[in-house]
């Protein structure tokens, strides 16, 4: 009877101790609302560049409505709806340009396309312009950021941006700065979704 007693006891204590690690998991954090929503709330911490980096080949499955227009059509018309490269107007004839429209989807809940300036330079401003089933949302941040970030797609409705800022006396050549975004389509509000980081002095 003793050695029941024993056994008895040390099961108790080891569904006691399961127990206590089960009731430690964190949820999921609330994602902040990004320039595009009704309100925008800094983001809970940062995320490493590496966090995600095995999701980049993920493959946006059709949302089920899809644009009639093409890339190329969908910049053209929406372009001149992004706001200046330079906003205190010191290079008034500084004009957008899509870097690569291979990214824009016409069928997935969020895609994008980056624009630069025409004859910029490594750290000239870039932008980016969202799309929701081939539809123009936007842009991620209300102005340009200097440098030309480096996006993945996480899945159909969630891209992950990586952007570059140069540290206090480094040349733009050896900017090591990183600040990591993710911007995800919310069916409910119909909107984006922002979490992470930007480069210091934007968001």
């Amino acid at each position: 009877m003793h050695r029941t007693r024993t056994l008895t006891a040390a099961a108790a204590l080891l569904v006691l101790s399961l127990g206590g690690l089960t009731g430690c998991s964190s949820s999921p954090a609330a994602q902040p609302k990004s320039h595009m929503t009704a309100s925008d709330t800094p983001a809970p911490g940062s995320q490493s560049p590496a966090a995600t980096t095995a999701a980049s080949s993920a493959t946006p499955e059709p949302s089920g409505s899809c644009a009639n227009t093409s890339a190329e059509q969908a910049v053209n018309e929406n372009i001149d709806k992004v706001g200046p490269a330079f906003p205190k107007g010191n290079v008034p004839d500084a004009e957008w340009v899509a870097i690569d429209t291979e990214t824009y989807d016409p069928c997935a809940d969020l895609s994008w396309v980056t624009l630069t300036i025409r004859r910029g330079t490594a750290s000239s401003p870039s932008q980016q312009m969202l799309f929701h089933d081939g539809e123009y949302l936007g842009t991620t941040t209300q102005e340009g950021i200097a440098f030309s970030p480096a996006t993945v797609r996480l899945s159909d409705s969630a891209i992950q941006v990586t952007y570059r800022w140069a540290k206090e006396g480094e040349s733009n050549a050896g900017a090591s700065g990183r600040a990591v975004s993710t911007y995800s389509w919310n069916p409910n509000t119909e909107s984006v979704d922002h979490a992470g980081e930007w480069p210091p002095g934007v968001g």
